[in-house]
Order: C-alpha cells, then structure tokens, then sequence
C-alpha cells in the first residue's frame, strides 16, 4: 500500500515561519536602526519580519519590548512581546501558545487595533499547522481588521491563508478562489514575500494531486523570487514541495540532493516543524527506492519532532507512515502502536478529515493480518463513508478523479478484505463506490453549456494557443505555455459540489444486464498481489494475479514493443497468463467486457496472445469505465429529437500528401508545422456517408473549423466521426485536444479541448475518434482522465478511441471497413472486431489494429 501524504497546500509547521508577517506593509531592511529608539527597533523588526526574516527580528523585537516597558507604553511592548513568538514556535508547544495568544487578546493593552492585529495575524499562524477550522475564523478577523485600517497588503496575505485553511478543510473550490486572488494581488502590490508564499502553496497543492511537472512552475517560481531577494528568508514550502514533485517524476538523486541542501540551511536554528517536513518528505524518497530503513529512521526523526511540539496533524502524517513501514517490514505490533497513536492524534482536531480514511484502512490492514477481519471490515466501511463525505465537497471532475486515485488503496484494501471472505456482493459494491464515478455522476447531472460570447480570458486562453501552434521556437513557447498555464488559472469551472452519483448498481443488476455470452473481468491492481473480479450472467469469482510492479512493468513494455510496430509473442503470452490466463470464464464466454486498473488502461488487452492467437481471434474485447456506467449506458432512454441525424463526418487536414510515404495522426506540441497533410482522412468520412443513411454532414478542409463544428445541432446526431489530428497532454489532461483546421477568427484556436467537450450534451450512439492517442492520459484508481471519458461524459453511448498515433492509409481502410459493418447493423463492438480481423488476415502487425479499442456500451446498434 502506498502511503499518501497530505500536501495539501499549507500543511506543515514548517509554514509557521514563513506566513504573514507584518501589519506595516514592506519595508527596506537597510534603514538605519536607533538601538536607543523602541519605535526605531520596531519599525525595522517589521521591515524583517514582513519578509518573513523572524529569526533575524527577533533580537530587534526583544529590545523593543524592553525599552517600551521601560516607557510604560504596554500596547507596543506587548506589540514586541508576541512578535518574538514564530521564530520560537517550532521548539515549543503549540497548544500551549496559541492558548497564550489567546489570553493576551483579552489585556487591556490588546485594545489598540495594531497590536490587536498583530496577536490575530500570529495566532492564525499558528492555528494553521494546529486547527484549520480555527484558522480560517482568525484570519477572517485579521482579514476585516486588516481592511479597516488600510493595510491592504496584509489583507490579501489573509485572504490566502483563509484559502489555506478551507483546502486543508476541503473546501477546495473556495481555497482555489483565495489563494489565487492572493497570489495574483501580491504580483499587483510588488510584495515578493507574499508572492514566493502562494506560488509555493498553490505549488505545494498540486504536487498533492499528483501533477508533478505542473507543480514545478509555480515552485520554481517561488524559489527564484526568494533567490531575488535575499532580504526574503528561506522558501521551505518550495523547497520541501520540490522535492516530492521530484520525486513524484522518480528523479529521486535530485530529491536527495535537494533534502540534503534543505536540511544544511535548517542545522543553524532550532526550527523543528521544518526539519519535521523535510524528514517526512526525505523518507517517502527513500520508500520510493525501497530503502526501508533509512525511511524509518527519517520518519521516527519527524515524529520525535512532531511530538516535542504537540503538532497533531504531524503526529497523524507521520505515524500514518511509519506504521507501514513497519507493516512492509512484518513488525505488525509496532505497526498497530504507530497507527494508534496517529488516529488518537487526529481526535485533537476533529474537523480535518484528510488523514482519517488513510489511517483508518492502514489499521484495518494491520489487525487482518493480526486475525480480526471483523474489527477490520468496519475500520474499512468506516474509511469508505469518510472518503465519500470528502468527494460531496470535490469541485470538478479533475478534483474529485484525483482525491479518488489518491485515496484508491482504501478500496483496493477493502474489496481484497471482502473477496477474501467470498463476500462478493459486498466487493463488488466498494469498488463501484470508485470505480467510473466521475462518469456516472456527468451522466446523470449533466448540464448543456449554452451558446456564449467568448469571457474576456477565454479570449486570452485562444489567443495563447494560437501563438504556441504558430511558433517552433523553443524560448517563445517555453514562455506561452507559462501564460496559458496563468491564463487557464482563471478560466471558470462548473461545480460539482453537492451533486452525488445514483447509488452504485448492485450485483444483481448487473448480471440480470448481461447476456449468456458475456464476461465482466474488473482488475484490481496493487501490492503485495492484484485481483480480477470475473463476473457472468450467473457467477462471480475473484482470482490472484501478480503485484502492481510486474504487471505495470510487463504491460509497459509490451505496449513499447506494439508501438514500434513489432511483435513480441512471448510477451503477449506471458501477459496472458499473468492478466487472464486464471480467469475459467474466459474459455466459456465469446464476448470480453474489461474494466482495467491503473496503468492497465493504456494496455491493447485486443493483442495478448494465448495459445498463438491473439485474443482478438477468440474473443470480442471492449472497455467500460465501470459496471454502473455501463448499466446506465444500456438502461436510458435516447434523449434525441423526433427527427434525428444520422451522420456528421469531419476532416481537417485533407490537403494532398507530402514527400513522406508513413503519415501518422499524432502531433506533440501542438505546432503548426507538425500537422501534415492527412489526404486519406477526405476518404475515409466521405466513404462512411455514403454507407450511412442520409442526410449526412461533411466538414471536410477549410470548412472543417471548431467554430463550424460546435455551431451544428450535435444532440441530434446518432454518429460523431472526427478524422484529426489528435494531441493528448498527460500533465494536463484539460488541454488534450482533437485539432480542427485553423480559422482566422482570434475567437477560434482550433483545439477542442477535454475542457470543451465536458460542457457538450449529446446522443450520440457512436463517437469515433480517428486521431491519435485519444484513449491516453493520465491514470489512477478513478480511471483515466481523457478525451474519452470527456465523451462519455457527455453523452456519447460508446467511443471508438485509440491508445497510440495511427497510420493515415491503414486508419482509412479500417475505419471504411468498421462502418460497413455497422451499417449492417452489428453490435459496434462486433464491428470494430471484425474490421481489426480483416487487417489480422493481411498480415498487419498490431501497431495497425491493436491501438482501437471501443469504449463504453459494445452492444448499441444504429
């Protein structure tokens, strides 16, 4: 099981040093200090502290205290007295200062609204790494204060922690909303220390969901400005941020590199909460390089700390994963004390649910292996309710897949607890809680976005796109992608927040849904071994298969092999084996229906090998994201008007073909000068219309433009066929587009977006994307985040997609051959099946036919 950590945006004590600061504004450090003048030493102690330079303030603060006590001037030497409190936070106990803080609020010398402020803004600092719900109450105080006595700057910085601490409550849709408008303001207001704050959180929330190379931009970003400005202090949430990013893309020499770097900066100072974070962050590198003891012992180093200062939600994180460590070591009751200790910690904090299912499904693990499998399942039942009640505050589609993936292993732990016991029903429930969820939840609340005059920053974002298709300049497009990457910050995102799916279909139904030649196998890829589920009309049978490792591993190198255009038998038969090879069903059943798993999504199932065949020969193979998709997909009724359109055919790229003989449908950039000509695209859409019923509707060239497409009635269309060009973005799986022909209206960039399709309603009973590598994108427990699912969600009964770039010529002869037979009135699953066949019969390697797949329902018929 792979530990999860909570990122989270603001999660460690390490921020306490480097949040808000002062209540002054900004300030030059190098001004002259009358060490004889309170107000001298207290204005320059603000000049350093605004830049988050506690430690250096310190000393000047003290001072101060001393000479306003001397003074009788309490408001400013209590003023000095608690601004001496962050750099000395990370040696003492939280609790215990922010109860201080609290009390200090009630002096008569805490009338004066600038010390007021002053004991807010520290305690929200505090409250942050202790009690989010706390926090985000406090800074909503120093946010009203703040405005009211004109410092702005110190408004917009608690405006971003009030970001923070929503995200960390998960409240994500407002967190966005906050630390973005914070960020953005501190650009506006030349504040660098706010500016290097929320570049590093937003980074540090997007390392959380896992989009590492994204992450990067706005870490870097951050680490740069502090470079910049040496008056800024030390940027740990970059840093500590980078580093898992780091090693999130397993360049684990840098991570370590980077660790080490950290830790030398941290052995000046006592600062306990950063060295907490950065051991943490160090010790899942090491896991990550199966380096087991050096992980404990960084993980023991962060607890140790987290325990000095009464840090709950690091004793939480940190025990969380050394009870794993223990676990993967057999060390099953030192494992249990560690998960103990960790879920006891989270009692202190009760409103942060983040950590409770991870913790709570690693107990449930440790006491199955202990002998308690019914204390077990309720821990696991426990997890899952949590987990769901998490997903109810998930704002899009994006962010709900990835909290699905990161918090996947409860579900992969609980359906083995249950299969283990032969309660069928009951697994096959915990995984339909996951599995397709973002599907069904689109399918069943799905909103048309109406027509609309293009928003000032979806003008902006077009533009943008424009001029990176437009140029092959690497500095010039390393540039526009940053922008798009600001510009796509503030594009709008509906909301999901409230809806849920219908509930999951249950065993039962299923079957009754399926014929006698049917099977379901669903996987379940993990560690220490996998499952597959195998489901007929009248039974159900789970069965072992290798670890998560050897089937990534095995499964990658095959699809490299196809990809190539080669062959590999051995391979496809060893995957066979280890796949579907002790699934019994398989040999009664013609009709294959696969729900994969993980990476599995990206693998051609259609060109294992058994016995010297592939398993295309022996078996009609299709993909759906999940039975209760599925289910929906065959039960509801065709939304379409009284007189629907059978057709709508689109090629863009019709113009004549080049020198080159291999013209493939795939483009990497997207640039201008990598959309060849594909001529045998022109053929193909208008050899399916005269096979099709009329009237049909052709898009072919210059008329074939995103704008002319979108304008049709697409709801009323039975069948989308788009012969494009195709571009798939697997660090930002939004911007994966099909490539329309470019259009001289600034309005128009030519890329329908996965973005842009989600917000279309249709009807289709066939989608069929003739481009390249529309079946890829980034995976997880949820499924994979592509063009596909983008249809699917959108109404769209079955997709024909494919999962590398195709061959222009051959595309075309089986795409002909595909709608043949579907205007034949075959099952599209059969049809595509039997077309791939034709290609199998001349001698085609699988690099040809492997790469479709149909997706969705595979018995709709025209």
């Amino acid at each position: 099981m792979k530990v999860t950590r909570l990122r989270l945006i603001a999660l460690s004590i390490a921020l306490i040093a480097i949040v808000v600061a002062g209540v002054r504004g900004a300030r030059s450090v190098g001004a002259k200090v009358d060490d004889r003048d309170p107000d001298s030493l207290l204005k320059y102690a603000d000049s350093l502290s605004w830049n988050n330079n506690w430690i250096k303030a310190e000393p000047y603060y003290h001072q101060a205290e001393l000479l306003f006590a001397k003074q009788h001037r309490d408001s400013k030497a209590l003023y000095a007295h608690v601004s001496q409190i962050p750099p000395n936070s990370e040696s003492s106990s939280l609790t215990a200062t922010i109860f201080g803080l609290t009390n200090d609020l009630a002096l008569p010398a805490a009338a004066d609204p600038e010390t007021r402020l002053r004991i807010l803004t520290i305690r929200g600092m505090l409250e942050t790494n202790y009690d989010a719900a706390s926090a985000r109450s406090t800074w909503a105080q120093v946010t009203d204060l703040a405005r009211r006595r004109g410092h702005l700057q110190l408004a917009m910085r608690a405006t971003g922690e009030q970001g923070i601490a929503a995200f960390i409550l998960g409240d994500t849709d407002v967190a966005k909303k906050d630390v973005l408008e914070a960020w953005t303001s501190a650009k506006v207001l030349r504040d660098p220390a706010a500016s290097v704050r929320y570049a590093s959180v937003y980074g540090d929330g997007l390392v959380e969901l896992r989009r590492y190379n994204e992450a990067l931009t706005p870490l870097n970003e951050a680490i740069k400005i502090a470079k910049n400005h040496p008056d800024i202090a030390y940027p740990s949430i970059a840093v500590n941020s980078k580093i898992d990013a780091l090693r999130g893309l397993r360049r684990y020499t840098e991570a370590l590199a980077l660790s080490a770097d950290a830790l030398a900066h941290l052995q000046n100072a006592n600062l306990k909460g950063h060295e907490f974070q950065i051991y943490m962050t160090r010790a899942e590198v090491y896991e990550a390089l199966n380096q087991w003891s050096q992980a404990v012992a960084d993980c023991n180093r962060s607890l140790a700390d987290a325990r000095i200062l009464s840090y709950w939600r690091g004793i939480t994180e940190a025990g969380g994963f050394l009870a794993l460590a223990y676990e993967h070591q057999g060390q099953l009751p030192d494992a249990l004390k560690a998960i103990n200790e960790a879920i006891d910690a989270n009692t202190h904090i009760p409103d942060e649910l983040y950590f409770v299912p991870r913790n709570l499904a690693i107990k449930a693990e440790i006491t199955q292996k202990l002998g308690n499998a019914k204390e077990s399942d309720e821990l696991y039942r426990k997890s899952a309710a949590l987990i769901d009640a998490m997903l109810a505050h998930a704002p899009t589609q994006n962010v709900q897949r990835l909290e699905l993936a990161e918090m996947g292993f409860v579900y992969s732990g609980y359906f083995a607890s249950l299969s283990a016991q032969k309660k069928y029903d009951e697994a096959f429930r915990v995984l339909e809680q996951v599995r397709g969820r973002v599907e069904a939840e689109s399918l069943q609340h799905h909103a048309t976005i109406p027509p609309h005059a293009p928003t000032q920053e979806e003008l902006r974002l077009t533009r943008l796109n424009l001029a990176l298709i437009d140029t092959d300049d690497p500095r010039e497009r390393a540039q526009l992608t940053d922008a798009i990457y600001h510009a796509e910050l503030n594009l709008d995102s509906s909301s999901l927040e409230g809806r849920t799916a219908t509930r999951p279909i249950t065993l039962a139904q299923l079957q009754h849904d399926l014929s006698d030649d049917d099977l379901i196998v669903e996987y379940v890829v993990a560690e220490p071994q996998s499952q597959a589920l195998a489901i007929t009309k009248s039974t159900v049978r789970p069965y072992t298969l290798p670890d998560q490792a050897t089937l990534e591993a095995d499964a990658g190198r095959y699809r490299r092999e196809l990809r190539a255009q080669g062959v590999d038998p051995a391979l496809g038969q060893k995957l066979f084996n280890e796949l579907l090879g002790p699934v019994a069903e398989l040999h009664e059943k013609s009709h294959l229906i696969l729900i994969p798993d993980g990476s599995l999504h990206l693998l051609p199932f259609s060109a294992l090998v058994d016995n010297g065949k592939y398993l295309l020969q022996t078996h009609e193979v299709s993909v759906t994201p999940s039975s209760t998709v599925l289910h929906i997909l065959k039960e509801r009724t065709s939304e379409q008007a009284d007189e629907s359109l059978p057709y709508v055919g689109v090629a863009a790229w019709t113009q004549t073909a080049d020198s080159r003989n291999f013209i493939t449908r795939a483009i990497s950039g997207p640039e201008r000068s990598e959309l060849t000509p594909l001529p045998d695209s022109k053929r193909e859409v208008q050899s399916i219309g005269t096979t099709l019923p009329k009237p049909s509707t052709i898009l072919l060239g210059d008329d074939a433009t995103k704008t002319r497409f979108e304008s049709l009635p697409l709801a009323r269309f039975n069948v989308l066929h788009l012969a494009l060009h195709g571009y798939t973005d697997v660090d930002y799986p939004d911007r994966s587009a099909l490539v329309f022909a470019p259009n001289p209206n600034q309005s128009d960039d030519g890329l329908l977006q996965v973005r842009d399709i989600r917000k279309m309603h249709l009807n289709a009973k066939l989608v069929t994307l003739s481009a390249c590598n529309t079946g890829v994108g980034p995976v997880g427990e949820a499924g994979v985040a592509n063009l596909v699912n983008a249809f699917i969600e959108a109404g769209a009964d079955s997709v024909v997609s494919t999962l590398w770039e195709l061959e222009d010529h051959s595309t075309s002869r089986m795409m002909t051959d595909f709608y043949h037979h579907v205007a034949m009135h075959e099952p599209e699953a059969e049809a595509l099946r039997d077309a791939q066949l034709g290609l199998i019969k001349a001698n085609s390697p699988p690099y040809y036919w492997a790469s479709f797949q149909l997706v969705g329902n595979p018995d709709t018929t025209l």
